[in-house]
């Protein structure tokens, strides 16, 4: 008998926003830098009233940048299909595409304290603010903001142990936040 994965063994992809048609067939709500990194997904898992269910995917076609049409085996009416709307969409980490797993590990350095080459202690991070040309890292810095690019040559370090992460910013972009 195979054992389900472990729910931190996975990685919530999205979700299904509604029905597709009335064969069975489900829009799926995804957040990923790329949706066709997972046309070739076989095997995805839904948390249905707190139990994570296996499902196999017979096909998941690109709609949107953010949507697909998912059609799960053993799921063809539409009854069968309305009974999985809402639910949240896992994926194991293993199927994770490369720059979605890069994004998932910086979402994990939210509440971490944020140390600057030159200001030491700048803050904590609040968030990432994703954009497609210039995803920005947002740390509070008491009643400020400061706005950091995802720029891989300004990150020193992360230490997950001490939740922190040392970065060298640019000169003046620091001072330039703190200063208003």
């Amino acid at each position: 008998m195979t054992t389900l994965p472990d729910k931190k063994e996975l990685h919530a992809i999205g979700y299904f926003s509604k029905l597709h048609g009335y064969k069975g067939e489900l829009t799926a709500a995804l957040d990923t830098g790329d949706i066709h990194d997972y046309e070739d997904l076989e095997i995805l898992f839904l948390d249905l009233k707190g139990t994570l269910v296996p499902y196999f995917v017979e096909l998941l076609e690109y709609k949107t940048n953010t949507a697909a049409k998912v059609k799960l085996e053993g799921i063809d009416t539409e009854e069968k299909a309305k009974a999985l709307v809402k639910s949240t969409i896992y994926i194991k980490r293993s199927d994770m595409s490369a720059p979605d797993t890069d994004r998932a590990a910086l979402h994990a350095i939210t509440g971490y304290k944020v140390f600057d080459a030159e200001h030491g202690d700048i803050g904590v991070v609040d968030h990432i603010e994703e954009s497609p040309n210039n995803p920005l890292l947002i740390i509070h810095n008491g009643k400020k903001e400061i706005l950091l690019p995802l720029n891989g040559d300004f990150f020193e370090s992360i230490d997950h142990e001490k939740r922190e992460v040392h970065i060298d910013a640019p000169e003046g972009l620091i001072d330039f936040y703190l200063s208003q």
